[in-house]
């Protein structure tokens, strides 16, 4: 393959490699452990709560919790949150859907370059990348001075829109064919990177993405059918 024929897959993982949000399973390690107060990790979950039960937008919940994310992280530092990650993983890993294995190697086998671009924190999304073999990815940065967590976010990369710009510069020195580049994700905060891959594939989709999937004629797939339907995008004579 020739460099300005490269093709990427960019993969989300809350709720969609993995049923559930790796950086919620942190922030409780965080409590279990002592190293996090209880009542600013409640708090997190509170407002995940309020979005769940439509009381509050995906936008608001989401700078609301990397806020409150940042704030009860303050303080800790950078090494203790790593190790604590990597401990997380090793409970959560086996969680993952069952289909993953087969679908990177599928995605592999294709030609694809793959990347991971998650809203879970950079600490724990790398650990799913070295367990694949997935050399870029990028998951939410928070702020760091003297290798402890200063209360600041750096990166909210669970925001509206901004999977798009971190997948253009994640990409920025390949020479990427948009159209024949592929990107799976199951929220609204997907949208703006699906829309720009010559094949978007909607996984269980949150309404609000199902809602913009059948208005765009998109690919919605679920964890039964996922490996059938990548390997037809592959390979269209299957269908």
């Amino acid at each position: 393959m020739q460099r300005n024929d490269m093709k990427v897959a960019a993969l989300d993982i809350d709720g969609t490699l993995y049923p559930g949000a790796l950086g919620l399973q942190l922030l409780q390690a965080l409590t279990a452990n002592g190293i996090s107060d209880k009542s600013k990790i409640e708090d997190i979950f509170k407002v995940v709560e309020k979005y769940r039960l439509n009381e509050i937008d995906f936008q608001i919940m989401a700078t609301t919790a990397y806020n409150l994310f940042a704030e009860a992280i303050a303080g800790i530092s950078q090494t203790v949150m790593q190790r604590i990650a990597r401990q997380v993983w090793q409970q959560e890993r086996t969680k993952l859907f069952p289909f993953v294995p087969k679908l990177i190697d599928i995605l592999n086998s294709q030609g694809y370059s793959l990347v991971l671009i998650s809203g879970s924190p950079d600490e724990i999304v790398c650990c799913l990348a070295e367990e694949f073999g997935i050399s870029k990815y990028q998951g939410s940065i928070f702020a760091t001075h003297q290798g402890k967590y200063t209360g600041k976010v750096n990166l909210l990369s669970g925001s509206l829109g901004k999977k798009y710009s971190i997948f253009l510069q994640m990409v920025k020195d390949w020479s990427v064919n948009l159209e024949e580049s592929l990107a799976i994700g199951d929220s609204i905060t997907d949208t703006a990177l699906l829309e720009i891959v010559g094949k978007p594939v909607v996984f269980e989709p949150h309404p609000s993405l199902m809602l913009i999937a059948q208005e765009k004629d998109w690919l919605v797939t679920n964890r039964n059918n996922i490996v059938k339907h990548i390997m037809e995008l592959g390979n269209p004579f299957l269908t």
